[in-house]
């Protein structure tokens, strides 16, 4: 038995439209912050990294509490009020579209609606996208790829023709590809890795837009045109962000089993090279593409500058498509009914509203979509939008060199996208160097006082400790010397003040009742201090005077 062989290629692909691959995972407020028009998003290790010691105690306390409705409601206007701190040790950032900013200031730890017995929360999550966990940019996975494949070929294998009655999907799936079991699967024989962001690091990974509803064409009733019922639907999507010429790099492979006999091998006429795939989702998916734009440009749906730059991209990429290098796959969220079921057996359940007579629900089967999810900067937004999923897979064997981009063709993509990219990074590298060197500076400040406080702590156990080893005259004589000290460096000095009727008090009562030393370090520390504060009037001076030598005697 001879090994099986690999074809290997390496693959580029490019985004042509916003790309979302749903991992069921979403960014709450509790973990983002918007500024301007840019989000934030940070974790909770980053968080106790860059809140100080104060804003730390209070969220503690806020969490505290019982998890309420109000306790969501804190903790987002908690993270919303100290969002300058996040941002400068945020993990990731993305603009976001001014409208998804504006909604973010406006709804942040508020209340959307308040029911009879309960608040509502408002909505603030934003569906991720397929990242990687370390560095926070963008995959693509083969298994979204493959999948996509999956379905060009089987298209192919099917030829437009309906299914056999009562087929479900896994037995259409089965009979068009002669396989029972897994091992007979001819997709078996075909790999394919996931697809990473080669990007400059500098460029944001990913971007933040609405998925807006609309009508495929223009329904009326009496004289005005009807809207989709899921048109105010608010879905908020990270998303890949289009026209990033061979941002994504992966590989692609297909193995080789002809000179292997064996009845586990999936049948010979479903072994396909790289290139009867190329050929599949190119029959497939560009029809489907082009047909898109046209429609979507009559209804005025779609961003017209984009339109052009697609097609003027198939048109110089259609050699390579034609031989077999080169082709267009739909992949993620909101790819389109059509796009993911094949001709001839598609059947989209349609809401048709409802019988005038029953006035219940009515639902018809149709082959195609009555309705179309598109990618816009407002919820509002009925023009200058794109559609979602897009790829344009470009190959090479492993060794070649990939195919290039034409000149005029890379300064197109980049007219539409390139100074906002490049002002983007600017403006966030200059706003996060500005406030992490706040928060270094912060963190400074926070030190000092860190250290000035354990230096003071320290000095007021070693006075306790030397206190408690001094007799009552010692203590009272110490007690003297600290207010003197603290009058000094305030400035105070103030013949009738409180440090003056502490000498007079204790110069009384160490004339009567002191003896040795002490005595001495009193009449010295009473000459000082009057020095500072000043001498009392001629006769009370030499009266003063008298009693210090008296005590000084005293020693």
């Amino acid at each position: 038995m001879s090994e099986q062989r690999h074809d290997v290629h390496q693959l580029a692909l490019t985004a042509l439209a916003p790309l979302h691959i749903g991992t069921g995972q979403d960014l709450e407020p509790t973990g983002y912050v918007i500024d301007g028009e840019d989000l934030y998003r940070f974790s909770p290790e980053a968080a106790l990294r860059a809140l100080p010691a104060a804003a730390r105690d209070e969220l503690t306390r806020i969490l505290s509490a019982a998890p309420t409705v109000q306790l969501i409601k804190q903790v987002q206007a908690f993270f919303h009020r100290h969002s300058e701190a996040l941002i400068a040790e945020a993990e990731q950032a993305m603009p976001v579209l001014p409208r998804i900013a504006e909604e973010y200031r406006q709804r942040v730890g508020k209340t959307a609606q308040q029911e009879q017995d309960r608040e509502i929360i408002n909505q603030l999550q934003i569906a991720r996208t397929y990242t990687d966990a370390r560095t926070g940019r963008p995959i693509l996975p083969g298994s979204s790829l493959k999948g996509a494949i999956r379905t060009a070929l089987l298209d192919v294998e099917n030829a437009g023709q309906p299914p056999q009655r009562g087929e479900r999907n896994r037995d259409l799936q089965q009979r068009l590809f002669h396989y029972r079991q897994f091992d007979l699967d001819p997709m078996r024989l075909v790999q394919i890795g996931d697809a990473r962001d080669e990007s400059p690091t500098e460029t944001y990974a990913t971007e933040v837009r609405y998925a807006v509803n609309r009508k495929r064409e223009a329904v009326f009733k009496e004289g005005r045109e009807l809207t989709a019922q899921a048109e105010r639907l608010r879905q908020v999507l990270e998303c890949v962000p289009p026209l990033r010429p061979q941002a994504f790099t992966g590989l692609f492979g297909v193995q080789d089993v002809s000179a292997i006999a064996s009845r586990k091998l999936p049948d010979p006429s479903l072994r396909w090279t790289f290139e009867d795939i190329a050929h599949a989702c190119n029959r497939f998916y560009q029809p489907i593409l082009k047909r898109e734009i046209k429609e979507l440009g009559n209804r005025g749906y779609v961003a017209r500058d984009w339109s052009a730059t697609i097609l003027q991209l198939l048109l110089a990429k259609q050699p390579q498509m034609e031989d077999g290098r080169a082709f267009l796959l739909r992949v993620g969220r909101h790819s389109g009914a059509e796009s993911v079921t094949l001709n001839g057996v598609r059947s989209i359940r349609i809401n048709m509203g409802k019988d005038p007579e029953t006035k219940r629900t009515r639902y018809q089967n149709m082959s195609s979509a009555k309705t179309v999810w598109l990618a816009a900067g407002d919820i509002q937004q009925r023009t200058e939008m794109l559609p979602f999923g897009w790829v344009l897979v470009e190959a090479a064997p492993i060794g070649d060199a990939l195919p290039s981009w034409p000149q005029g063709l890379l300064d197109a993509v980049a007219s539409l996208d390139g100074e906002q990219a490049h002002t983007w990074s600017q403006r966030v590298t200059e706003r996060r160097n500005a406030l992490r060197e706040a928060a270094a500076a912060r963190r400074a400040r926070e030190q000092q006082c860190a250290e000035e406080a354990a230096r003071k702590e320290q000095e007021a156990a070693e006075k306790a400790a030397r206190r408690a080893n001094l007799s009552d005259e010692a203590r009272e004589l110490e007690d003297l010397r600290d207010r003197f000290a603290q009058d000094q460096a305030a400035g105070r000095n103030e013949k009738g003040g409180e440090l003056a009727n502490q000498l007079v008090a204790l110069l009384a009562e160490a004339e009567q009742n002191w003896s040795g030393p002490v005595c001495g370090e009193l009449a010295d520390l009473a000459e000082a201090i009057y020095a500072f504060i000043g001498w009392p009037a001629k006769k009370k001076k030499q009266a003063r005077k008298e009693q210090i030598a008296a005590i000084r005697a005293k020693a």
